[in-house]
């Protein structure tokens, strides 16, 4: 590929996750995400510089410290106060985060002068890579950015968590994202249209839409979804999501109540890790007790859990492309979602209109799952998936927006 010949140092938020020698699993797809789209990019000649966030509770001072170097991957941790990013988002009074962040902001500058990379790629937006964003462009460096998510979404969810100001300070820190980035990867036109009605307009020149791709490790060949033969009274609903306010789990606890109320021989369980805080202690009791509740696990062992269950159900408020969706069709398990679900124009697309619902009334959610377990899953829409997403298409297309703004 003519755009491979000049080699680029890429300079990226990175996850704890995705140090050589870490042990800890990846908590999510934008750590996984990162992982994939990394080896690919030092695979082709390119070099790869992480920087992870670590706020920490000891010291006043915002410091990089190289951590590891594997051929051309190397990670670094920014670490800084996490008191001071937490004092701007209670903050009652209005402040300028280039003046408040500039300790943050001066320590990546001198960073970015030291490693010479040719461009930010921003995978997701938070704080952390607000500060990124904004030493970057002062830097003068090109920014890319992917939009996994809306954080303006986020932030109504998590409202009660920040002051007033420091919301309104940080919604507009997202918008910041409109000017100062070069381009902007959206992963599919729902997510595109939402940042744009929710957030600000992007140009149109300056927006690409590139989709999620999936995990070799679902590929392998699995039997067509279907009821099980030995007792179709027997359905197994399963169902992956981090515990956040985003992914609904107050539509997944109706819903196993529900099937309890009626009786029926069904098990409903959930790859999450609940958090041990005194927060809805009341709620989580009674989650633990009504669904089978599976500690996050790698790959290997997703895929063997996909295998466990009839079919999948994914309730959020607002999800742009969860990868469980791809991941369980690969393996011949359809998801049933909510109409805020990013895959919402892909399976209307493979006649997979059925799949979608508002998870509001159990007893429908509960009609329809027996509906859709007694037929298989449509093949276009994995057929689709592995077209569109294949991870050698997708990593290909970055490359050739990365190279684009170079």
């Amino acid at each position: 590929m003519h755009f491979l010949t000049l080699a680029m140092n890429i300079l990226s938020n990175e996850y704890v996750s995705n140090v050589p020698n870490h042990a800890r699993i990846a908590p999510g797809g934008p750590a996984n995400f990162a992982r994939e789209l990394s080896g690919f990019v030092t695979e082709h000649g390119h070099t790869w510089t992480g920087i992870i966030h670590q706020g920490t509770t000891e010291g006043s001072k915002t410091v990089i410290r190289q951590v590891a170097t594997v051929g051309k991957k190397s990670y670094a941790y920014c670490e800084y106060p996490f008191a001071h990013v937490d004092a701007f988002l209670q903050s009652t009074k209005k402040i300028d985060p280039r003046v408040w962040f500039t300790p943050q902001i001066e320590c990546i500058r001198e960073y970015i002068r030291r490693v010479q990379p040719d461009l930010l790629f921003l995978n997701g937006f938070s704080v952390y890579a607000w500060i990124l964003l904004e030493a970057a462009n002062q830097e003068g460096l090109p920014i890319a950015i992917q939009h996994a998510g809306i954080s303006q979404v986020e932030f109504e969810q998590y409202k009660d968590l920040f002051s007033h100001v420091g919301r309104m300070g940080m919604l507009q820190m997202e918008r910041d994202v409109v000017d100062a980035a070069t381009r902007q990867v959206f992963l599919n036109d729902y997510s595109r249209r939402a940042f744009c009605a929710r957030v600000a307009r992007v140009p149109k020149a300056k927006a690409a839409i590139i989709p999620l791709p999936y995990q070799k490790t679902y590929t392998a060949t699995r039997p067509a979804h279907r009821a099980k033969t030995q007792d179709p009274n027997r359905i197994v609903v399963g169902c992956v999501a981090r515990w956040d306010r985003i992914k609904n789990h107050e539509a997944i606890l109706r819903l196993a109540k529900e099937i309890k109320s009626q009786g029926l021989a069904w098990n409903m369980k959930c790859v999450t890790k609940i958090p041990v805080t005194a927060k809805k202690q009341r709620f989580k009791k009674a989650y633990a007790n009504a669904i089978d509740v599976i500690p996050h696990m790698a790959p290997d062992e997703l895929r063997n859990f996909y295998d466990s269950v009839d079919l999948m159900v994914l309730p959020s408020h607002f999800d742009v492309s969860p990868t469980v969706v791809m991941e369980a069709a690969l393996q011949g398990k359809g998801t049933l979602i909510s109409p805020t679900v990013g895959w919402v124009s892909e399976y209307k697309e493979a006649g997979m209109a059925d799949w979608v619902i508002d998870f509001t009334d159990p007893k429908r959610v509960i009609s329809r799952i027996r509906k859709l377990c007694s037929k298989p899953l449509p093949t276009r829409f994995q057929k689709r998936i592995k077209a569109t997403h294949a991870p050698k298409k997708v990593f290909a297309a970055y490359l050739r927006l990365f190279a684009s703004v170079t």
